[in-house]
């Protein structure tokens, strides 16, 4: 009995021997939460774009026609000066704008320009990027390495409607035509256009590249705003002297596709002081023709035209807005 008294205690004290002598087994401590790190995202700083104040336009029904007589798909006539729209023919339903998007491009090339003093600077480079267009786009054939001033830039972007030159004035602008166009659609929200989105800055046919005709019009309202792009827009023939990536001179000259400012064209009227162009099979023809009667400016835009009805409308508003008679 005492043996087996001994023995236990020989192994309880074998027990307790790690306790006394400080061995422990540490258990790995599990992390904790890291501390959330602060990431500084910059803000990205909004466009500011010179003030165009644009009033409410109102309706007006002094001026009546037969549905009938309007063969245009969509048209609206507004007197631009007192905000009253005239005329209209499914002018707030959704129509690709073709060429006709040329003169938001031009708008905004133009103010540009014109607050860095370089419409006559040849700041317009053309790089391979700026002639990535569709095949069949209607082209002023400029090349990489063209250098032309803004001036010369705007003038065959409205003339000759060269898809070419506004792709030159987009990189001009923001550097890539990508972010041309989030300026082009701030641009439109500024300026109150609840029916457009731009896809690009020429105006080829896209599914999600679309106007209104009304909206049209507010554009050629801020353009109309600019005595020099009127008058650009208003040229028939320009003359462009620029350098290549050799510096050797080129010499082009550019005719305006559109004819009512053409003196030696039976289209012509000499109420129109400004005027774009536009074709797509997709768009039909479209025609933005910027007025003036007794001091007053007037926005004439049709869309989905076949060939042959637009200048007939064109005459038809100047016989009722204006009473001239039909030729």
């Amino acid at each position: 009995m005492r043996r087996l008294t001994v023995g236990l205690m020989l192994v309880g004290m074998i027990a307790i021997i790690p306790a006394l002598i400080g061995f422990k087994q540490e258990t790995p401590m599990k992390p904790g939460p890291k501390a959330p790190v602060t990431v500084t995202v910059p803000v990205k700083k909004g466009p500011t774009f010179p003030n165009i104040p644009m009033q409410e336009w109102t309706e007006s029904s002094t001026l009546t026609v037969d549905p009938e007589q309007i063969h245009v798909g969509a048209m609206t006539f507004v007197d631009l000066t007192d905000g009253v729209v005239l005329l209209d023919k499914h002018g707030e339903e959704r129509v690709y704008p073709a060429s006709t998007t040329k003169l938001m491009t031009v708008l905004l090339a133009y103010e540009k320009a014109e607050v860095s003093g370089e419409m006559d600077r040849p700041v317009v480079e053309v790089h391979a990027t700026t002639l990535d267009i569709p095949w069949d786009s209607h082209i002023v054939h400029l090349a990489v390495g063209d250098r032309l001033t803004v001036r010369q830039a705007l003038y065959a972007t409205l003339l000759e409607s060269g898809n070419d030159a506004a792709n030159s004035l987009a990189e001009y602008v923001s550097g890539s035509t990508a972010e041309f166009v989030e300026l082009m659609n701030e641009r439109a929200r500024v300026l109150g256009l609840t029916g457009t989105n731009f896809k690009n800055a020429h105006g080829y046919s896209d599914p999600d590249h679309y106007t209104t005709a009304r909206d049209m019009a507010k554009i050629t309202y801020a353009f109309g705003t600019y005595p020099e792009l009127v008058k650009i827009a208003g040229t028939y023939e320009y003359e462009a002297k620029f350098e290549d990536k050799d510096g050797l001179m080129k010499r082009r000259w550019w005719y305006h596709l559109g004819s009512a400012i053409n003196s030696r064209s039976i289209h012509y009227s000499d109420l129109v002081k400004a005027t774009k162009t536009g074709y797509t099979d997709e768009s039909g023809y479209t025609m933005v023709f910027l007025m003036e009667h007794q001091g007053k400016q007037y926005a004439l835009v049709t869309m989905q035209a076949r060939s042959g009805q637009t200048f007939p409308t064109m005459r038809l508003v100047e016989q009722l807005a204006f009473g001239r008679q039909a030729e």
